[in-house]
């Protein structure tokens, strides 16, 4: 079922199966804002107030909502590359989307008129799971480099484990922070600063989740494109805004922008499209 709403005061789009409830900001970014289970329990980190803090154009992205889970398209960090401006956390995140609305899914798409690129995603429930479905289209006459991530803010909780095939074979390579224990596990809220890290190698089919020791349930993210291939794990137990949050970042390349990423840099070839899909889901304690 798709129906229109209201969250906090900003006009929202709801996805609901029975099993999960989806709520999207069209005019914000199309942000994912929630993500509850059929019992109503959400999953995705939420800012305090009832006013929705928007993300404008010289907004820097702690200062506006920060919270749940944005597109960041095309940086992270901010940078200047050939000339234009990646502003901060991307500039998908920023913009109005047009919305279409079919029988079983909505398409959200915004054209980013100073970078010549096209963005769309499509959201809708595939085997009890969130799907989100992006293609990416480059105006441009020459390739253009980008990151992207998708920043997904869910809710802490003590003990709240990253689980990743990679966590024993690949090295963690530390963005800022020192996590005073396993990089991997949130600690209880105020007793660490925030910290955020990169597993160095990649991995595809992407798969990994966050397991939740006391409510006994699991957050899974996964892909099964070849542009999602690496994964940010960035954890905030207080220090940053007074949220708690396990954010999984799937994404196309490492460190937060492409003039970082180096040799892991993504591009869209001239006047193409790159597509990929991430799925979300949430299962009972049966599956820890």
């Amino acid at each position: 079922m798709i129906t229109s709403a209201i969250y906090k005061d900003r006009p929202a789009i709801v996805l609901t199966n029975g099993l999960l409830s989806a709520t999207f900001l069209p005019q914000d970014g199309a942000k994912l804002v929630s993500l509850k289970a059929g019992n109503g329990e959400e999953y995705l980190e939420q800012a305090k107030g009832e006013t929705y803090r928007r993300l404008g154009i010289r907004t820097g992205y702690i200062d506006a909502e920060c919270s749940a889970f944005d597109d960041m398209f095309p940086t992270i960090d901010p940078c200047t590359v050939n000339g234009m401006e990646y502003l901060d956390h991307g500039e998908v995140a920023r913009r109005e989307h047009g919305v279409q609305i079919l029988e079983d899914s909505v398409i959200f798409t915004c054209t980013l008129k100073a970078l010549n690129v096209v963005f769309e995603k499509r959201a809708f429930f595939s085997d009890g799971e969130l799907k989100l479905v992006y293609r990416i289209k480059n105006l441009n006459p020459y390739d253009f480099p980008y990151v992207y991530a998708g920043h997904i803010m869910l809710r802490g909780e003590a003990g709240a484990e990253v689980v990743c095939p990679l966590e024993e074979s690949s090295a963690k390579e530390i963005m800022f922070g020192t996590p005073k224990h396993r990089p991997n596990v949130l600690c209880e809220k105020g007793a660490d600063k925030e910290w955020k890290y990169y597993y160095s190698k990649p991995l595809t089919p992407l798969s990994c989740s966050v397991n939740y020791p006391h409510s006994r349930r699991r957050v899974s993210v996964k892909s099964d494109s070849e542009a999602i291939k690496y994964l940010g794990v960035w954890m905030n137990p207080g220090d940053l805004n007074g949220m708690y949050n396990v954010a999984l970042e799937p994404c196309t390349a490492m460190y937060d922008s492409p003039e970082k990423a180096g040799e892991t840099c993504s591009y869209i070839k001239a006047n193409d499209t790159v597509e990929f899909a991430l799925k979300i889901g949430i299962n009972g304690e049966e599956s820890i």
